[in-house]
Formats: structure tokens, C-alpha cells, sequence
């Protein structure tokens, strides 16, 4: 069994991100040098045609990547490939991710996976930008990353398993509630139970040395075994209040 979540990666906001990041650290760059205006020109993400084509290319590369480390966690349906249980879609505002997940995934994490999700792309993105200028903020985003790769793998860690529930009778109908029978002769108990239900039905007895009883097709079969009277107790092995009693009389039938 599996469930579908579907995560929205709003593309402005983390092409924002992006860009406030380049151009705070070309402005810290210029303030430590006025001689660096050009350097710190370059540097910041801007709007020109250039830019835009690399932060497009840079951004559905990230969101690739992201997929990428997102296979650990599908669940393939068992008649296609894998390739299957993770889609995205572009509708030009948002980039939505959908993935077939285990019925185990808590999901009330879904918004926090997709917040997530939004940080690795703007810090994998902001990695891109750096590492062919500055490979020391190439380094810190790329510990970001990593950062937040372990902070998705949370988000899978499985609810415990929901425990099986069975329908067990609620009902407990006897043939009869005495018996007379010799020592060496049969008596079958039949009863009846709930439509449906599983049959948890077990006897017990209380002098086996009057009686013994045993489970047969038809129900519980009693046989004398001495001269006397006792009784046998049919139970549910799931509910302690549902319970008949038959008396049991050994007589001598000659």
C-alpha cells in the first residue's frame, strides 16, 4: 500500500533567494574594496539575459538533484519502473513534485519536505553559482546542502505500523444448557457466533474427571468418563464476559 503527497516549490521565491545571496555578498565584497566594484559585479545574480539563462539552467538542475536523492524514499507500484512514482510539473509559477510514498509516511511532514526541499534548490543553486569564483562560499553552501539532505531524511522516518484489526464475535448462542449422557457416550455441543466473524470459541471444563471435550466440525464434543455431575464453560479467547455454561450430568443409562 501506498499513499501519494505532492510538493510545491515556488520558483520566484527561491530564484529571490538566490539573488538576494549574490548580491548581499556583493555588496559585503564592495565595502571591503571600492576597487572591487567590478568583481563584485559580476558576482551578483542580476537580471540581465545571461544571468536569468544560468539560474534557470541552475535551478531545474538542483531540482533534478533533489529528485535524485528522493528515490530512497519512493515506493515503485510493483507493475512499472520506479521512474513512475516521482512526476514533477512545471506551470511556469511552480515547480510540483509528486511522489508514491509509503502509507508509514506521517503527513504532517509534507509541508515541512517541501520547505525543506525549497532550502536544498536555493543552497544547491547558490553552490552552482560559487564554485567556478569562490570556493570557500562554494564550501559553505554545499555544507548547507548536506545539512538539509539530513533534514529530509528525517522527514521519512515511518509512523509505527498500525496493528491489524480483526472482527472477532460479539455473540455466543448454545444449543441446550444441560446434557445427560453414560459413561463412554457422546454428546456434540453446537453453537453459534457472530455473521463474519472469526471463530475464537474454546471450552474448559471443570472436573475432566466426570467429562472430557474436545473441538469437532460441528462444534465441542462431551464424553463420560465417571458417574457425577459437572459443567462446561465455552469462552471467547478475546472477550472475557462472553461465556455459556453447560451442565454435564453422567448418568447410568442401563
Amino acid at each position: 500500500m501506498d499513499q501519494t503527497i505532492q510538493l510545491t516549490i515556488i520558483k520566484s521565491l527561491v530564484i529571490e533567494s538566490v539573488k538576494n545571496g549574490t548580491y548581499k555578498r556583493g555588496q559585503f565584497d564592495k565595502a571591503l574594496d571600492q576597487k572591487a566594484m567590478a568583481a563584485a559585479y559580476h558576482e551578483q545574480a542580476g537580471d540581465d539575459e545571461v544571468d536569468e539563462r544560468l539560474i534557470q539552467r541552475a535551478l531545474y538542475s538542483s531540482v533534478e538533484e533533489f529528485k535524485s536523492h528522493l528515490y530512497d524514499y519512493i515506493v515503485a507500484d510493483g507493475f512499472s519502473s520506479a521512474d513512475n512514482s516521482i512526476t514533477s510539473s512545471d506551470d511556469g509559477t511552480n515547480i510540483i513534485i509528486s511522489l508514491n510514498v509509503s502509507t508509514r509516511f506521517n503527513k504532517a511532514y509534507t509541508q515541512t519536505l517541501a520547505r525543506i526541499g525549497a532550502e536544498y534548490i536555493t543552497n544547491d543553486m547558490l553552490f552552482l553559482w560559487w564554485a567556478p569564483l569562490n570556493e570557500k562560499l562554494a564550501s559553505f553552501y554545499s555544507q548547507l546542502v548536506e545539512r538539509n539532505l539530513a533534514a529530509i531524511k528525517r522527514c521519512f522516518n515511518k509512523t509505527a505500523p498500525v496493528a491489524p484489526t480483526y472482527r472477532y464475535t460479539t455473540l455466543l448462542n448454545v444449543v441446550g444448557s444441560a446434557i445427560d449422557i453414560g459413561i463412554g457416550e457422546e454428546h456434540t455441543v453446537t453453537y453459534s457466533i457472530s455473521d463474519g466473524a472469526i471463530d475464537d470459541i474454546e471450552v474448559r471444563i471443570e472436573d475432566t474427571h466426570i467429562c472430557q471435550a474436545g473441538r469437532t466440525q460441528e462444534g465441542f464434543t462431551v464424553i463420560g468418563k465417571q458417574l457425577g455431575h459437572t459443567y462446561i464453560q465455552l469462552y471467547s479467547r478475546h472477550d472475557e464476559q462472553l461465556t455459556k455454561t453447560i451442565h454435564v450430568y453422567v448418568t447410568d443409562q442401563s
